[in-house]
This record gives structure tokens, C-alpha cells and sequence, in this order.
């Protein structure tokens, strides 16, 4: 091990510096790893005067010595250091691409007939992929990039386009199938329309298909995927050190992986849009942030997730809207304890008198909420429209 190692090293610079072999000592609790060679110097002369002896003992200790270090960092380093340490390991950017136009993106009724993972691209899909693998070298450079792929038909081609604008960029390939797309069902009959009115109902995050997966069992791989690999992914002996890592998935999972990462809650996730085809989510390392993986989304190097919430807005005269509240992930988390932020947006995207707005529901209209239930931005509103009562 390391320190068998550091032992050899200054071996080697003891018996260049003296001419006879370093003595290893026959205590076995003793402290030190070696001992120096007890003879006198004038013995020594004729090595001493020998340069490739001094260079060879100079070049040993001063490679023990680095490690040496090296082992007492990793020995006694605090668990702050190693995390810190770990951090500075992370790749700078992390893209998440979703695949080009598949087939049964331009005519859903396939999925009745062929599995959903042998879906492949048209050829619209194949010119986008294409696109974004130019897009990709415009914004890595020379960076090293890991590419990770979802194991279904689509996405190994999107891969097979873009690899060739980026193919000497990229250091290693893994198909990842906990990036894959979430399950359906086998095949989706005349019975999956039925299936998509009961997920209405329950809700995109918890509906669970038959023989299929809820987004609740894809965002627990991609927590897997993320926390067991993605953080380990330059801490691994033997692999070359990525720059990025470039992942072809599909576009719910993207959320999903978004979702994970920064702490949606399932209403969150419902009001985000699906990524367009080879629309591609750019996540760069902010080491200023907290937590063990952090990552911004750098919405000038790629493309930003679209997200709307439909809010009930109580008017002045006592009436109620339902308005969609767009951009609605520009909102600072906890989002739905700002019903101020929340009523500037709407009266500046739907044209409102800011001083109209007396209340935002955030929650109406949501699988299981309860109308007669006061939500918790209620007694904000409740507050405003008594301080602008008094004005």
C-alpha cells in the first residue's frame, strides 16, 4: 500500500546517500517506519561523490516525501476536508439532453404496437441530434466529457449523431439505464387512455402504471443514479477525470433529475413543462453554494425548464380567476409562502392592477386538495387586504 511504498522510496534514498542499505528496525511497535543505517559517514565518501547517487537519493526522498504527505492528508484529513476535497472532483458541467424527435412523438398511436425502448428517431429527430451535438462542442471546448446514455432505442441514437461533433472530447461511454424513460406498460393499448384519466385524478408523481412505474419509482433511480454515481464519478481509480458529463435521456426524467436535486415537491414538479426535443439543460458547479452537489442552472449556456402553475386569484370586487402563473420556478422556494412575488408575476403577465389582487391560491385545482381547507399563503392575503384597508 501507500506506505509500503514511502518505506521503499526512502530505502532507496538512504542507500544512495550512504552506500549501504537502509536497516529496518525489529521492533514492531515502534513509530517510526524505518530506521537510518547506523554506520559513520567517512565510510561513505566514494558514493557521496558519485552525482547519479545523489540524484537517485535526492529524486527517492523527495518522492517519499510527497507521499508521505499524501498519506498523512488522507489519514487525518477532518471529514469537512475530504468532503471539500470531493467537491473540487465534481465535473463543471453536467447536460442533460433530452433525444431528438422520436416516432412516437409524431404519432402517439405506435406505442399500441411497438415497446416504448424500440421507439426510434424520425427524421426530423436524427437533424436535431445532429444540431445539439454541435451545440455541445460550441460550449465544451476541449473539455473531457463522460457520456452517459438511457439504454432505449431513441436515445442511443441521439447519441450516435451527437457523439460525432464531441467524439474527441469524450473519454469515456456508459449505458445508464436508471436514466431510462419511465415505464408505461408493455405496450400501450385502447385501455391507456383510461389510465391517463386516472393519473389526472391522482396525480403525475404517485400514478403508478399497471405492469408500469409512477414518477415516484423514477425519481427514486435517479436519486440512486445521482447520489451513487454521478457524485462518485471522478473519485473512481483508473478513470480519466471528465469535465463534463453529457447525459441522453428523455424528458421526464430530466425533471425528475432536476426534481431530486433541488428539492421539488410533487406540486413543483406538476407545473413543469417537458424539455423540447434536444433541448438541453446545462448545470454548472457553483462551489459557493451549499450542500454535496452544487449546481446551478446556467439558462445562457443552455435552455431553461418551462414551468406554469394555474393559481385562483381573488380579485377586489370578489370575484375569482384561474390565471396561469408562468415562469413559476422563478419563484424563491418555498415558493407558495410569497403570495406577494406571486401577485407582481401575474399582474405583469396578464396586464393586472397589482392593487386588484387580493389573494393567489397556489393550490386550487390540484389532485386531493380541499377548497374548504385555508391554505398557507391565505393569511398573507388576509394581511395585505387589511394593511391596504387602512391606507
Amino acid at each position: 500500500g501507500l506506505c509500503g511504498r514511502v518505506k521503499a522510496l526512502f530505502e532507496l534514498h538512504l542507500e544512495h546517500s550512504s552506500g549501504l542499505p537502509a536497516r529496518k528496525t525489529d521492533d514492531p511497535d515502534s513509530d517510526t517506519l524505518f530506521s537510518a543505517p547506523s554506520v559513520h559517514r567517512h565510510h561513505d565518501m566514494s558514493q557521496l561523490a558519485n552525482p547519479s547517487s545523489h540524484a537517485i537519493a535526492a529524486a527517492a526522498g523527495a518522492a517519499a516525501g510527497v507521499l508521505l504527505a499524501c498519506f498523512l492528508v488522507r489519514r487525518h484529513a477532518s471529514p469537512l476536508t475530504q468532503v471539500e476535497a470531493a467537491l473540487a472532483r465534481l465535473p463543471r458541467r453536467i447536460v442533460l439532453v433530452r433525444h431528438g424527435e422520436s416516432e412516437g412523438n409524431a404519432d402517439n398511436t405506435l406505442y399500441r404496437t411497438k415497446a416504448d425502448n424500440l421507439i426510434e428517431l424520425t427524421r426530423a429527430g436524427i437533424e436535431q441530434a445532429t444540431a445539439v451535438g454541435h451545440r455541445l462542442k460550441a460550449l465544451l471546448g476541449h473539455d473531457r466529457v463522460f457520456l452517459v446514455i438511457s439504454p432505449f432505442e431513441r436515445t442511443m441514437q441521439t447519441a450516435r449523431c451527437l457523439r460525432k461533433a464531441i467524439e474527441p472530447n469524450i473519454v469515456h461511454t456508459q449505458i445508464e439505464p436508471r436514466v431510462r424513460e419511465q415505464e408505461f406498460g408493455n405496450l400501450q393499448g385502447d385501455e391507456f387512455k383510461a389510465f391517463r384519466t386516472q393519473q389526472q385524478s391522482i396525480g403525475r408523481f404517485f400514478y403508478r402504471f399497471p405492469t408500469g412505474e409512477s414518477g415516484a419509482d423514477v425519481h427514486g433511480r435517479t436519486c440512486s443514479w445521482w447520489e451513487g454515481w454521478v457524485r462518485q464519478v471522478n473519485l473512481r481509480p483508473g478513470f480519466e477525470h471528465a469535465d463534463a458529463l453529457v447525459v441522453v435521456t428523455h424528458g421526464l426524467t430530466m425533471r425528475l433529475i432536476l426534481m431530486q436535486l433541488y428539492g421539488w415537491s410533487p406540486n413543483t414538479f406538476s407545473t413543469v413543462w417537458n424539455a423540447g426535443n434536444c433541448d438541453m439543460y446545462v448545470l454548472k458547479l457553483n462551489l459557493d453554494k451549499p450542500g454535496t452537489t452544487p449546481y446551478d442552472i446556467d439558462a445562457a449556456e443552455g435552455d431553461y425548464p418551462n414551468s406554469t402553475l394555474d393559481a385562483v386569484v381573488t380579485m377586489s370586487d370578489g370575484t375569482e380567476q384561474t390565471l396561469p402563473l408562468n415562469d413559476y420556478l422563478k419563484l424563491a422556494p418555498p415558493r407558495t409562502t410569497d403570495p406577494d412575488a406571486a401577485a407582481e408575476m401575474l399582474a405583469e403577465q396578464h396586464g393586472l392592477e397589482l392593487a386588484s389582487i387580493v389573494a393567489v391560491d397556489f393550490f386550487a385545482g390540484r389532485a386531493g386538495f380541499n377548497r374548504d381547507l385555508v391554505s398557507p399563503p391565505n393569511y398573507r392575503a388576509a394581511y395585505r387586504t387589511q394593511q391596504r384597508s387602512q391606507l
